[in-house]
């Protein structure tokens, strides 16, 4: 039976486990590991006609002393990939970021990337403006590039069970508070800070404006967090790994997601935002704008003007100044046009046959 190895195997992500639905039903062994040294220890044994299917690269850098050493498993990675290619190894990479989220070796992890670009027989793309966004750094050979969408989580997470209820099961956010929130990792990339000090200035106009922040937590973005906390706005906060009932829990208690992220390329927690039906800001990112910029629950801000803080919080003020039922509906129905089951298709459907 034919294998997909996939790395890194984070087996309760919800993203892998929609992926492979449809490969497993077409007989594919789907399994993996999440370790450098095991990614390497697979390529070794793959055969011909398996694949090995590569997402996030920051296992890569795990644990690595310094720029040398990366540069060292880049080096045998590139050459165990080469080995696998020549024994007839298909090698799948997707491009989930433009690089590693908050690495300390930029020019690295850029190096990687092209190693994967050159290594790989298919590239997947979630966001169509994926090859002009990358291209300041590395290039994708446009005849690997195969666009799959990620997924909403309809289907995955239980339906919201309402702002009200979800509210009243966390027992401490007022049912008229207009809440602003982050559910899942939070880490320094995904803008914390800049989110409260927006906060914080919004309040002075709306007091009704509170926070809603709930997920497992970096040190990081915790100091960041205390740093940024604003005197004037109060702040539901739920630090540590959070269940699937949580997550909609916390999610649906919220009027609005805010997701000022630095180089964001793909956001699963837009998705989970319209699978609940929660409007979003995002980044007026072209490719964002490309992407959703006809979307009713998007709201966008400008990512070049003079102050990031001030046009984020105007732009969370448009988002709850029309934060109706057409809003939520419309993310619902985003939503639910493009399933697991939709993904899972399209992507077995670049297996070979």
């Amino acid at each position: 039976m034919a294998r997909i190895s996939v790395f890194p195997y984070w087996t309760t992500n919800p993203y892998l486990n929609m992926l492979y639905m449809e490969a497993r039903a077409r007989g594919w062994r789907v399994d993996g590991k999440w370790r450098y040294h095991e990614l390497l220890n697979e390529l070794a044994v793959l055969e011909a006609g398996d694949i090995m299917h590569i997402h996030w690269t920051s296992p890569v850098a795990e644990h690595v002393k310094d720029a040398a050493e990366l540069r060292s498993r880049i080096a045998r990675l590139d050459s165990a990939l080469a080995g696998a290619r020549s024994r007839g190894v298909n090698v799948f990479w997707t491009v989930h970021n433009t690089i590693s989220h908050d690495t300390d070796y930029h020019a690295e992890e850029v190096e990687l990337a092209k190693v994967l670009g050159r290594r790989s027989s298919r590239i997947v793309v979630l966001n169509t403006q994926t090859p002009r966004v990358v291209s300041e750094y590395y290039g994708l050979p446009a005849e690997k590039v195969r666009h799959v969408r990620h997924a909403s989580y309809w289907g995955v997470y239980e339906p919201s069970p309402g702002r009200r209820a979800a509210r009243s099961r966390i027992g401490t956010i007022p049912p008229g508070d207009l809440v602003v929130g982050i559910v899942g990792g939070i880490r320094p990339y995904k803008g914390v800070g800049d989110l409260l000090r927006a906060a914080g200035r919004l309040a002075e106009r709306n007091p009704r404006v509170s926070m809603l922040l709930a997920g497992g937590t970096t040190p990081e973005a915790m100091a960041e967090i205390e740093e940024a906390m604003p005197g004037n706005v109060t702040v539901h906060r739920r630090h540590g790994q959070l269940t699937d009932d949580e997550v909609v829990t916390w999610a649906s208690a919220c009027d609005l997601f805010a997701l000022p992220y630095t180089r964001i390329l793909n956001s699963g927690s837009m998705l989970l935002a319209a699978t609940l039906g929660v409007p979003c800001v995002v980044p007026g990112e072209p490719h964002l704008l490309a992407e959703y910029g006809d979307e009713q629950w998007v709201e966008f801000f400008d990512v070049d003007a003079a102050s990031r803080v001030d046009a984020l919080a105007e732009a969370i003020e448009r988002g709850l100044d029309r934060r109706g039922g057409a809003r939520a509906r419309a993310a619902e129905q985003f939503a639910a046009s493009y399933t697991m089951h939709d993904m899972a298709v399209d992507f077995a459907e670049l297996l070979p046959r």
